[in-house]
């Protein structure tokens, strides 16, 4: 799974990422969290969302999971004092992870399929994901759902994946949701992250170069975004589709 991940762990993607709480990306779920829960984030990336679980679970756990020794470093350094009940680990979900069935009472993961490049992977994913998760829990995701600027986002095949592993039609509930950047603060902040993406020398922007986009493409790329970014009227929306699985 870790040769999947094309944005890599710099500073301007993983800010990026911290920008994530649970109340913007996993709103939809917050409702059906127990206090007695055991939470599983994959992907978790810095903890942001995770963190944000602890809360709703003061007599329950969490426990965040990712690919990089670093990444997951950083969530635990991030994490504030007299945060007791959450915990971050380095796993590979692809390989199995080092979990009994039925461990944990909600399973949740925000972006990570795009980066799961095959049908075939998607569905390992999520076996695992459902194998882990108790009789009675449910396992939620958050993914970009495609459109004519976004292709390849993932977030309308996920009923049909979740099908495929087990989950009856029944008990999957879809719904959606936005991101929005809007303002002058969100519209810097944006264009400040995709640029530092696309600089010599990040992951991102090498996996464009593999996949053959020029230097003037990506050059052309980033004063869009600068001329984007200062435009009063400017604004950013992606629709988020938003699924939860009952077991």
């Amino acid at each position: 799974m870790s040769g999947n991940y094309t944005q890599g762990y710099s500073k301007a993607t993983t800010s990026a990422h911290s920008s994530r709480t649970a109340q913007s990306d996993a709103g939809f779920i917050l409702h059906r969290i127990k206090p007695t829960d055991k939470i599983l984030d994959v992907g978790c990336g810095p903890g942001s969302i995770t963190a944000g679980f602890a809360p709703l679970v003061s007599q329950g756990s969490v426990l965040g999971i990712d690919l990089s020794q670093e990444v997951i470093d950083s969530a635990r350094d991030a994490l504030s004092d007299g945060v007791g009940n959450v915990k971050f680990e380095v796993a590979d979900l692809l390989e199995g992870l080092p979990f009994p069935d039925g461990s944990f009472d909600v399973v949740f993961s925000s972006q990570l399929f795009p980066h799961l490049s095959s049908t075939e992977m998607k569905l390992t994913a999520l076996k695992e994901m459902k194998r882990v998760l108790k009789p009675g829990g449910f396992l939620a995701t958050q993914e970009g759902a495609e459109d004519e600027d976004f292709k390849g986002f993932p977030g309308g095949i996920m009923p049909g994946l979740m099908r495929k592993v087990g989950f009856e039609a029944s008990k999957i509930t879809v719904g959606a949701g936005t991101t929005v950047h809007s303002g002058a603060e969100a519209r810097k902040w944006y264009v400040d992250g995709n640029l530092g993406r696309l600089s010599k020398g990040d992951a991102f922007r090498e996996s464009w170069e593999k996949a053959g986009i020029s230097e003037a493409e990506i050059h052309e790329t980033g004063e869009a975004l600068r001329s984007w970014g200062a435009d009063e009227d400017a604004w950013y929306a992606a629709l988020q589709a938003e699924i939860v699985a009952e077991l």
